[in-house]
């Protein structure tokens, strides 16, 4: 089924950029999400517990990380991507063994936006595919000999739907909002922004973005379930031509 909502939402997207013959509008955007990380753990009949990972804790354990959206359209339509990568390591020393841990996190949320009143307006409404991969590897050591190792991975796709919505405030300051929810093999995720931009440069295209994004996800392996809260500050650069 992911398959095929993939490939219809290819087909879609192809044959409304085909419609137009005005060129298409770009915006590329970078940005940091400098988020504090809620984690909780249950099983159906018990928590298990949790933790919370400040930005600055997470830092410490960050080898990769990169974030970026990038979106293209003409007419009433365009289509996006939004990816963000992290790979972490950490290594912790427990009273009896030590346990080094490797992870990688993708997240892309990928679909069209229909524009009521041409791409660049106020109002847009987005539908699309979200993924959310994680890869966790852990190695147990006794003393310097290595005991065990354990790999966790899940992969959750999920149909989006939400709307984007701009104020404009002055001549160059914006606020951007983003409202989406998604549900699939994922319990059902939350995500909330907005960004205050300032409109820069000659010709007034590029943006510098800075604001505020909350998202919240649950999902389930098995009989675990695992729910995330992510909320901090962002900002950004949007180069658009």
């Amino acid at each position: 089924m992911r398959r095929l909502f993939a490939c219809l939402l290819c087909l879609f997207t192809a044959k409304a950029l085909a419609d137009g013959t005005e060129p298409l509008e770009w915006s590329v955007t970078p940005y940091l999400w400098a988020s504090q990380t809620q984690l909780d753990l249950s099983l159906p009949d018990q928590a298990l517990g949790g933790d919370t990972i400040s930005f600055s804790d997470l830092l410490d354990q960050i080898d990769t990380a990169f974030m970026v959206n990038v979106e293209t359209g003409r007419g009433r339509w365009s289509v996006f991507a939004d990816l963000t990568y992290l790979e972490t390591s950490d290594n912790e020393q427990r009273p009896v063994f030590r346990v080094e841990t490797r992870s990688d996190t993708t997240l892309l949320d990928t679909g069209v936006a229909f524009w009521p009143d041409g791409v660049g307006s106020h109002l847009s409404i987005i539908a699309g595919l979200r993924y959310s991969g994680f890869d966790n590897r852990y190695r147990f050591f006794l003393q310097d000999a290595e005991v065990s190792r354990v790999r966790d991975d899940n992969d959750y796709y999920d149909a989006l739907l939400g709307l984007r919505y701009r104020i404009d405030i002055g001549e160059r300051w914006e606020l951007l909002t983003h409202a989406d929810y998604s549900l699939g093999q994922s319990e059902g995720v939350w995500l909330m922004r907005a960004n205050l931009a300032r409109t820069v440069g000659r010709r007034g295209l590029n943006r510098i973005l800075f604001g505020y994004q909350y998202k919240h996800a649950k999902f389930v392996a098995g009989e675990l379930r695992t729910e995330y809260t992510y909320h901090g500050p962002m900002a950004g650069f949007s180069f658009r031509f």
